[in-house]
């Protein structure tokens, strides 16, 4: 992590140091903006956190220890770089980020609207570089826990993942976590369900769906709530059997009464990407596994045929 500014900024204000050139995205806990270093001329940008009195350690937020001491040092071509905190008084802290030009989230939605799909060569190149990030976190025991096309980057080198506010490191044996993560179209169905102990896995059922959209342009479960979430996975993935996902009908928030949906081998994603039939749908099948146990792991599937043979 670069020096340029440290906890205290040198003594300087944020605008001493940057020139704001304007807003381009905000989540959860704040703002982000592009900013010029005035002194290198670099283009960076700065993640304002939005603090309103949340858990605290000697006086610093819980949530930029956790991001910080994560990406702190973390130096990987797939993850964004964090280069700098700066903090103004308390309750004002900033995250100094690597700039990358667009959001997935972005392109994607320009694909909709242009009604045009991603060439397969660029599906593979960013499904490496997404399962090739995610192995690296998990090799640090780091689950990011909220991936999605807003927290993905794109840019000239390739794509980045970003945002690790709700990121944790992982123990074995697992912990009870919160089930309350990860944006609903991306959640893994055993969140869905109620589950507390889980892994790595969550987010490798995050990455097939963000590898589907970005083959397809279109999100694959755009549930309207928990329960509108897990019945679109059901319908195109099938209902599970105790002996296809041992132990799922004991979930919390399982119900006997569920449709039984057969399985419809993905067929709905091979006719909108017919180029995804082989090696892309094996992938993905792999990735979308209801059961996180079968669920392919980021260091089985960076070194995928998909994301290594020509397209």
């Amino acid at each position: 992590m670069s020096t340029e500014a440290d906890w205290g900024g040198n003594g300087r204000s944020l605008d001493d140091l940057y020139e704001r050139l304007g807003d381009i995205g905000s989540g959860v806990f704040g703002t982000v903006q592009k900013a010029r270093n005035r002194e290198t001329n670099a283009i960076v940008a700065i993640k304002h956190l939005r603090l309103e009195g949340n858990d605290l350690c000697d006086g610093v937020p819980a949530q930029v220890i956790r991001e910080v001491s994560l990406l702190r040092d973390f130096a990987h071509p797939n993850i964004a770089e964090l280069l700098s905190i700066q903090i103004n008084g308390m309750g004002d802290y900033n995250l100094i980020l690597e700039y990358v030009d667009a959001e997935l989230h972005a392109v994607l939605r320009n694909h909709r609207k242009a009604g045009t799909l991603m060439m397969m060569h660029q599906v593979a190149k960013y499904a490496q570089d997404l399962l090739s990030g995610i192995h690296a976190c998990h090799v640090r025991m780091i689950i990011h826990r909220d991936l999605k096309p807003q927290n993905i980057l794109i840019g000239e080198n390739g794509l980045k993942i970003c945002d690790f506010g709700l990121a944790r490191v992982y123990t074995l044996p697992v912990k009870l976590y919160t089930h309350d993560v990860i944006t609903l179209w991306y959640r893994a169905p055993e969140i869905l369900l109620g589950v507390q102990k889980y892994g790595p896995e969550v987010d490798m059922w995050s990455a097939g769906c963000i590898i589907t959209e970005m083959a397809t342009s279109y999100p694959t479960f755009p549930g309207d709530s928990e329960i509108g979430t897990i019945f679109k996975i059901l319908k195109l993935l099938g209902t599970p059997t105790e002996e296809s996902w041992p132990g799922f009908s004991k979930l919390e928030y399982w119900k006997d009464t569920f449709p039984r949906w057969p399985p419809t081998g993905l067929e709905p994603i091979r006719t909108m990407q017919p180029e995804l039939e082989g090696v892309g749908m094996d992938l993905i099948t792999h990735l979308l596994d209801m059961n996180p146990q079968s669920r392919l792991s980021a260091r089985r599937a960076k070194s995928h045929a998909f994301c290594i043979a020509p397209q």
